[in-house]
């Protein structure tokens, strides 16, 4: 939850759906004016708010202190020179958090042409999270490759990391049936090793229906 001075205004179209592009690209956004105080964050971002992020006074830092001062020096970095000085200012930083891999947040400087379009924001902080398995539509799999439900129901616990053993005991099927059924999805999508599948199927996740639908986009 933000802190009760955060602003509270209901945001843009434009904002609406420069979330909604976040969202289906599986990251969070937090919209800053130019005191570095929150406006906008999506709900994926608002997540992340008490393990790698916090407020206070509404003003953005990361939970640990020794990740906040290099995030703190990006903010005011793009802050002051906005998109120039590309060659030497940083623009992503590692957010550590308790027993996970750190979040990573991108800044991006808005123009001044699109600061009032934006309901005044001067930085986007982008955020992804390595631990977030992208998991695009069974539908969208089985339309685009052909596979049957549980082809892409294992395609996509493959794009997790799972191992084929796990695979097997989580649905209740012999390690050979999972194996066939890698096989036809290697087959059907055209490619030859689970990592080049991956890589694949990580592409597709960006379009993903089922995150689009089971989340709303921005909490004010």
């Amino acid at each position: 939850m933000l802190d009760e001075t955060s602003a509270q205004q209901a945001p843009s179209p434009l904002v609406s759906v420069l979330f909604r592009i976040f969202t289906a690209i599986n990251c969070g956004a937090i919209l800053l004016d130019g005191d570095k105080r929150t406006i906008h964050l999506s709900d994926r971002a608002q997540h992340h708010l008490g393990e790698a992020l916090s407020t206070n006074k509404g003003r953005l830092s990361a939970t640990d202190r020794s990740c906040d001062t290099p995030f703190q020096t990006i903010l005011n970095q793009s802050l002051k020179y906005g998109g120039h000085g590309r060659d030497w200012r940083r623009e992503a930083v590692g957010l550590k958090r308790e027993d996970k891999c750190p979040v990573i947040a991108r800044v991006v400087s808005v123009g001044d042409e699109a600061h009032n379009l934006l309901d005044g924001a001067v930085l986007v902080v982008i955020l992804i999270d390595p631990e977030d398995c992208p998991d695009p539509s069974h539908a969208l799999l089985q339309q685009v490759f052909g596979l049957t439900r549980g082809e892409a129901r294992l395609a996509s616990q493959l794009l997790c990391g799972k191992s084929l053993q796990d695979i097997a005991e989580a649905n209740g099927v012999s390690l050979g049936t999972v194996r066939t059924q890698a096989k036809a999805v290697l087959a059907k999508t055209n490619t030859s090793r689970q990592a080049e599948l991956v890589a694949l199927l990580t592409r597709l996740a960006v379009i993903s229906e089922r995150d689009a639908r089971s989340r709303p986009e921005l909490t004010a």
